[in-house]
């Protein structure tokens, strides 16, 4: 089969899609647009030099918008409400949007191009966050589960931020203040002592702070050690590594969800177990590898599951 002419096809293509962005940036004038935002009960405006993409001017004039991606338009954080203006919704934004989100003008700000005058609201970006998961437009691993009015969904635990508590945070934000880059240091004591990352906690911290709770967000969600949900007493971590996997992990991993009844990921109902894997654990001449909280176990093997989960139980019913 000769692909050269595919090739060169392929190349003209690049070659026309370079000038026609060259053209779209040079030759095209959008001249002066204004842009209005709506955030947090505030009204601003401002002038831009049309041609840019939204994000982009609203992070020029110190307006706060989540964007984990950097701007490649492949998280969906950067979601606002444009009112009006914002041109037609681009197929790129669409992988990103549920139906009720197109009735609604919900778009992602890296994606929509400032040619005329614009007016967007831009939601708190824990509301973004919540629309993602109603609507599975995110990867459900990042899932945040909130308590309305202390009201826990029945089967779930939930921990209530009282006045202790908040004094608590504020004390560990009080050790590292003088720490350089402290806010690793304080979420990670945070999820020690509520076992996750609770919203009113990441409030209570981003205003003590003063950093941008979106900014806390992005970074809880980045390390695996931390945790949006709440999480067992006991972390059962299974290794996937390559040489765990060759030596049975997968029906190891199997075992404990059939013992447990929950899926990779989930916690117990009575918030004893949670079940994780991971790719390495760094014990690899003792394969396959099981981590329960700081207890190792070399060796392991699926039938082993069994009384490896009743002893965690019996020593929950002791403590």
């Amino acid at each position: 089969m000769n692909f050269v002419p595919v090739i060169i096809m392929s190349l003209i293509l690049l070659a026309i899609t370079v000038l026609l962005a060259i053209a779209d940036r040079l030759l095209v004038n959008y001249g002066v647009c204004k842009i209005t935002v709506n955030q947090e009960g505030e009204r601003k405006e401002f002038l831009v030099q049309g041609g840019d993409h939204l994000l982009a001017s609203l992070t020029q004039n110190n307006v706060n918008v989540s964007s984990s991606c950097g701007g490649k338009g492949t998280c969906g954080y950067c979601k606002v409400k444009v009112l009006s203006g914002g041109g037609e919704i681009l197929p790129t934004e669409e992988i990103f949007m549920s139906r009720e989100e197109k009735r609604d003008s919900m778009r992602l700000a890296c994606q929509v191009k400032v040619k005329d005058d614009i007016e967007v609201y831009i939601p708190d970006l824990l509301a973004t966050v919540r629309s993602m998961v109603e609507n599975e437009t995110y990867d459900p691993k990042l899932r945040w589960r909130w308590i309305r009015a202390n009201i826990a969904e029945e089967g779930e635990a939930r921990i209530r931020i009282n006045a202790e508590d908040r004094m608590r945070i504020y004390r560990i934000i009080d050790r590292y203040k003088s720490v350089p880059g402290p806010v690793v240091s304080i979420l990670r004591e945070m999820n020690v002592k509520f076992s996750y990352l609770p919203e009113p906690a990441l409030r209570a911290a981003s205003e003590h702070l003063n950093i941008p709770l979106s900014e806390l967000l992005r970074i809880a969600t980045f390390y695996d050690e931390f945790s949006l949900t709440p999480v067992g007493r006991y972390v059962i971590t299974v290794c996937l590594g390559t040489t765990c996997y060759v030596k049975g992990a997968a029906g190891i991993v199997a075992a404990f969800e059939k013992e447990l009844r929950i899926k990779t990921g989930e916690t117990t109902g009575d918030m004893l177990f949670t079940l994780k894997t991971v790719r390495c654990l760094g014990c690899c001449n003792f394969a396959p590898v099981v981590k329960i909280n700081g207890d190792v176990y070399n060796s392991m093997t699926k039938e082993k599951v069994p009384e490896l989960i009743k002893k965690y139980r019996g020593a929950s019913v002791n403590a």
